[in-house]
């Protein structure tokens, strides 16, 4: 991808969807296995797992969609700044603290208690505090805080030092509904589309497989704080129903920042959405978008996209975009903002998004 100032792409102190990739160093399967690698290190995807549950409790950055695979990472993430500003100096130091604890701890869970004195010596200094309460909803802090701690870990396990990650990673900002689908799309049928997996309910590293299993839950009476995707990011967001809220939303169990969803779908219909396209990429022979998935394009301002058309976008998302994805309006407005001549992609986007 072209180089690009981080600074214009990510935009601190606003609430903004982030898609984010991180690779091994020489693309080495240190998340999987193969003819590379000495042993099976799949197991390091629930090392994964269990430590962005510690980690969406404590940031304001919410996980919407996320796939571990054997050599690289991706994640869509939404930062919220507006949510930290309604947490209290102390609490704002008490996260940051556990936070920087998990990093360095062995298993990404278990820290020492923070003492009382440590934390009050840390409100005597309020531009430390007001530089803590901006990384809560910072994508690098968060990246960071991941990416650090994983390849600590790895690394004392395998009895080396040096870089895990072959270098700091990718991000992109993407502007509109449809830009989130079609990004978390691609994301969920990572498995799918590397051969791990046939269908999104095997994929078992995805967002979609969380989603899936936390929707057989709820149907079992499972309580809400223990349903697979009860750290990610709500997915239905319905600004028409009697029953949103506006504004920050907490969250109600912890778990995760807040409780707002994303997006205008109903987690059947994109999970509808999802199976079927999952289903043509691996067979390569798309029909015409079903009758009945027609509507959740129209939903998103897509509704003249054809099947081979949206099969493209999903499976060539990370080749078409570049830095901003949006109309191309969006693109003109972003770039003129940050004082540029354009952003990268502009085709694209006007061929998905007109």
């Amino acid at each position: 991808m072209p180089t690009c100032p981080r600074s214009d792409v990510v935009l601190e102190g606003e609430s903004h969807f982030y898609h984010v990739w991180t690779r091994c160093v020489r693309r080495a399967c240190l998340f999987g296995s193969d003819d590379q690698t000495v042993g099976d290190y799949t197991y390091r995807r629930n090392w994964i797992l269990r430590y962005l549950v510690e980690l969406c409790r404590l940031f304001a950055v919410e996980v919407n969609f996320h796939a571990e695979m054997q050599n690289h990472l991706h994640f869509l993430l939404r930062t919220r700044p507006d949510l930290v500003k309604l947490w209290s100096d102390e609490e704002v130091v008490r996260r940051w603290m556990a936070i920087c604890r998990l990093i360095r701890s062995e298993d990404g869970k278990t820290i020492r208690e923070l003492e009382d004195a440590e934390v009050q010596a840390k409100l005597r200094d309020p531009e430390k505090v007001a530089q803590i309460r901006q990384n809560l909803s910072s994508v690098s802090q968060f990246m960071k805080a991941l990416c650090e701690h994983i390849a600590r870990r790895a690394n004392r396990e395998d009895d080396v030092s040096g870089a895990f990650f072959e270098s700091r990673f990718g991000c992109r900002r993407i502007e509109n509904e449809a830009g989130i689908v079609i990004c978390g799309m691609y994301i969920d049928l990572n498995e799918i589309r590397a051969g791990e997996a046939k269908t999104p309910e095997t994929s078992t590293h995805t967002s979609a497989y969380d989603r899936i299993v936390a929707r057989r839950q709820r149907a079992e009476g499972v309580a809400p704080e223990k349903q697979a995707d009860c750290w990610l990011s709500e997915l239905f967001l319905d600004p028409r129903s009697d029953a949103y809220v506006p504004g920050p939303q907490p969250s109600a169990t912890g778990k995760r920042a807040s409780d707002k969803g994303v997006l205008p779908l109903q987690l059947d219909d994109y999970l509808q959405l999802l199976d079927w396209t999952g289903r043509q990429l691996v067979k390569d022979k798309p029909g015409a978008i079903p009758k009945h998935l027609a509507p959740i394009l129209e939903r998103l301002g897509m509704a003249a996209t054809k099947a081979e058309q949206w099969l493209d976008l999903i499976a060539n998302f990370d080749k078409l975009f570049t830095h901003v994805v949006g109309t191309s309006q969006q693109l003109v407005d972003r770039a003129a903002e940050k004082g540029r001549r354009y952003f990268r992609g502009r085709p694209a986007c006007e061929a998905a998004f007109g």
